[in-house]
């Protein structure tokens, strides 16, 4: 990451936590003075008193939707990352600045002018099942998500020539070109399995992993779908303060609205949120004593996207059309009446969070409703048979604009975001029929069967300008559902991602922008400011990390976090 973007990152933590301390919603237990020496007898209850960590308990965390799946190589949501982040581990963390860090990597580096990359694993590390992690777990992890092209972390080893593990503790990756972010999207992003394990699997990409053999602080208890995820503590993690985690378990409860989650957070059913509180909800969460709320910025954004591939002509495919929606989309509305003001605008896929890689002339139309009209009018659409919605031209069906969109039904946001994008498509004539589905079947309808027309949605964290297009719109791309097929194009990103210098990649970052602003495949709307609730008087340890996907239930806060 730029140093520029870790500072403004850093102030924007900082500005966070600052926040904390005024939404905090109660104060901490009395201090034990420290003069006053307790009794042996006493100094358990003393110390459990005063805060002080104690071994033992049990977390329970709400969320609104299950794990997608518990096969690790495939999962793409995000209660899907909570929880398979818990088990499996990862080379690297992020920490609570945004900065890439040590895991189970304990160090790495750059040669041969960006064509080399070599790891350097931590020793002593065992799977679950007492096997040691080696270098060959994981050149085994990545062979294996290429050669079945498992999710789009697979595209990472496109540019790998060769892999070379020299002794148990490390793994030399050969890249066919220079790739900058290679070491920093495998380590971050990509879950690493036990190949004594995994070899076995015949069919990896529809392996359910029922009984997961993991090498994360927490291993799997009991999964029951709609009602909770149990996990427990391992008895040795090395990123633990005290070697291993204070908590006995990690009860995920899965409720089937924020709503239903916020009086249960509030009636002490749950200790802590793993998403987002809306703002409206904070006065009942204030009111609540014990209630702390903490603040994190997104590393990603929310957006709604059109598909341009669909089976039958649609306006989905018009880029005038899509210009049009992006001309009518009033921003100021979804920030101000549907995140409650915490939330900032974008522009494209790149961050303001990253504002280095932004191209100030690349920007989204300003809100003008008189504007999409008439690039709807000049484009052929208009309203031939007087019911009010306008009729596409013929290619791209000649019938009314009356297209569904789908969201996540259990998202506070997505459902006002919805209700505001439905009444700015009205006015222009355009009919948006609503359509709120269960989190897991919209992952399935968008990712796996791109069987959809519009949809919300929203992405977790972004961490390398350098490849954000490239990820998301290259026409070979895992996470490219809308179906964006444009060589120029692909050959900007790829110039970009894998660039020699910075200033190379910058120019082509900036260019991608252009193309973007021109054709509007999706339409990013927010970059939020999530409000993170945990139960202060009950347990500490908590650290705050990055977005949504990271926030208070990354395991790395969850190994510190203790009993009072």
């Amino acid at each position: 990451m730029n140093k520029n973007v870790i500072l403004l990152f850093k102030s924007i933590l900082i500005i966070m936590l600052a926040l904390t301390v005024l939404v905090a919603c109660s104060s901490n237990t009395d201090p034990v003075d420290e003069e006053t020496e307790p009794d042996s007898e006493d100094s358990g209850e003393s110390e459990a008193a005063a805060g002080e960590p104690q071994e033992g308990g049990e977390l329970v965390v709400g969320m609104t939707a299950d794990p997608d799946t518990l096969n690790p190589l495939v999962s793409n949501t995000t209660p899907g990352n909570w929880i398979n982040s818990s088990i499996y581990p990862h080379l690297m963390l992020m920490n609570e600045e945004g900065e890439k860090v040590p895991s189970l990597a304990e160090s790495w580096e750059t040669t041969n002018e960006g064509k080399t990359v070599t790891f350097k694993l931590r020793e002593g590390v065992e799977w679950q099942d007492g096997t040691p992690i080696t270098s060959e777990d994981i050149k085994f992890t990545g062979e294996l998500l290429h050669e079945h092209q498992l999710q789009w972390t697979a595209a990472v080893f496109d540019q790998v020539e060769s892999v070379e593990t020299p002794d148990d503790l490390t793994v030399v990756y050969n890249l066919k070109r220079a790739y900058p972010g290679f070491a920093g999207t495998m380590g971050y992003w990509v879950r690493i399995v036990p190949k004594h394990i995994w070899e076995d699997v015949e069919d990896p990409s529809n392996f359910t992993n029922d009984d997961p053999v993991g090498a994360g602080p927490f291993k799997l208890v009991e999964w029951k779908k709609g009602q909770f995820v149990e996990l427990e503590t391992v008895d040795n993690w090395f990123a633990a303060e005290d070697g291993k985690p204070y908590l006995d378990k990690v009860t995920y409860r899965i409720y089937p609205d924020i709503n239903t989650m916020v009086l249960a957070l509030q009636k002490g059913d749950i200790d802590v949120t793993a998403q987002d509180i809306p703002t409206s909800a904070l006065s009942q969460v204030e009111s609540t004593e014990g209630l702390e709320v903490v603040q994190t910025p997104s590393l990603g954004y929310a957006y709604y996207s059109f598909n341009l591939n669909p089976d039958e002509p649609s306006p989905t495919e018009d880029t005038n059309f899509r210009l049009a929606m992006a001309t009518a989309t009033d921003r100021e509305a979804i920030i101000n009446v549907g995140l409650e003001g915490a939330a900032m605008d974008i522009d494209t896929p790149i961050s303001s969070i990253y504002s280095e890689w932004i191209n100030p002339d690349a920007t989204a139309p300003e809100y003008n409703v008189e504007e999409a009209k008439s690039i709807l009018e000049e484009a052929g659409y208009e309203d031939t048979d007087g019911d009010g919605t306008l009729n596409a031209p013929d290619e791209y069906g000649g019938e009314n604009v009356n297209l569904e969109m789908i969201y996540d039904g259990a998202n506070s946001f997505h459902q006002k975001v919805a209700k505001i994008l439905e009444d700015n498509a009205k006015e222009i004539g355009v009919t948006l029929e609503l359509s709120p589905v269960e989190y897991n079947t919209l992952s399935t309808r968008i990712f796996t069967e791109q069987d959809f027309e519009m949809h919300i949605g929203k992405w977790g964290a972004f961490d390398e300008s350098t490849e954000t297009m490239h990820t998301l719109l290259h026409s070979e791309s895992a996470l490219n559902f809308m179906g964006v097929n444009d060589p120029e194009l692909d050959k900007i990103m790829e110039d970009a991602k894998y660039a020699t210098s910075e200033d190379e990649a910058k120019e082509n970052v900036f260019k991608a922008q252009e193309w973007f602003v021109n054709e509007f495949p999706v339409v990013p709307v927010y970059v939020q400011q999530f409000n993170l609730v945990y139960n202060s008087e009950k347990f500490g340890g908590f650290k705050v990390y990055p977005s949504d996907l990271q926030g208070l239930v990354d395991p790395n806060s969850l190994i510190n976090v203790f009993q009072k």
